[in-house]
């Protein structure tokens, strides 16, 4: 969409400025994300400050411990395996009310 509304928003974790372009329903999220990002590094940081890790070797443990717990919020959300059963069930019902 040509005439669609986007607007430029700076996400800055470890001092680094990643521009991103948002529809604006999108901003407080994005916000959010950004606040999160930044106290996750912050933590980091200090929990990690005798290792001496670089800003990079920091995002890419944020990297992975977010993608862990987005896979672990998928797959507690997976609603096929109790779609499948309410299938099966609902079969079983309308076999059972046939035999009657």
């Amino acid at each position: 969409m040509p005439d669609e509304i986007l607007i430029q928003l700076e996400v800055v974790p470890g001092g680094r400025k990643y521009p991103v372009t948002i529809h604006p329903d999108e901003e407080e999220i994005v916000r959010e994300a950004t606040r999160q990002l930044r106290e996750k590094f912050n933590a980091y940081k200090h929990t990690f400050s005798e290792a001496k890790l670089s800003d990079k070797d920091i995002l890419a443990m944020m990297a992975i411990e977010i993608a862990i717990s987005h896979l672990k919020l998928e797959k507690k959300n997976d609603t096929i395996p109790f779609s499948t059963k309410i299938k099966q069930l609902n079969d079983e019902l309308k076999d059972f009310l046939k035999e009657e």
